[in-house]
């Protein structure tokens, strides 16, 4: 994510993004850049906001890592694989799709699911 602060805001800014995206998000303040004095600090949003408290001044672009993806268990991606399943799906087809969205290895889910269609019988 890219934003464009203005100089004497940017402490606020950047505690604001701790607070609401996570102090630990990486992140880079570049600061006049093209120019002669062109600065660039990259760092948590906890420390650049650490950085920022006496004041900065020029022209200001902050630049905020994505989140990492959130990677879900095998008991979750069960549970819907079983939801798909009472609905009518097949479970191959409900493997793979969950598998997908979740991120989880199909073949670890798949094997999972039949173990638990084991359990049930």
């Amino acid at each position: 994510m890219i934003f464009f602060e203005a100089p004497h805001r940017l402490h606020e800014w950047l505690l604001d993004a701790a607070d609401v995206l996570g102090a630990d998000r990486r992140a880079v303040v570049c600061r006049e850049l093209t120019k002669p004095h062109e600065e660039i600090v990259r760092d948590d949003l906890a420390g650049l906001a650490g950085w920022a408290a006496d004041g900065v001044r020029g022209e200001v672009t902050v630049v905020v890592a994505g989140a990492e993806p959130v990677r879900a268990g095998t008991s979750d991606a069960l549970e819907l694989v079983a939801s798909r399943i009472a609905d009518g799906e097949k479970l191959s087809r409900a493997v793979r799709v969950v598998a997908d969205l979740l991120g989880v290895p199909r073949k670890e889910l798949y094997e999972a699911a039949l173990a638990a269609r084991k359990k049930e019988q």
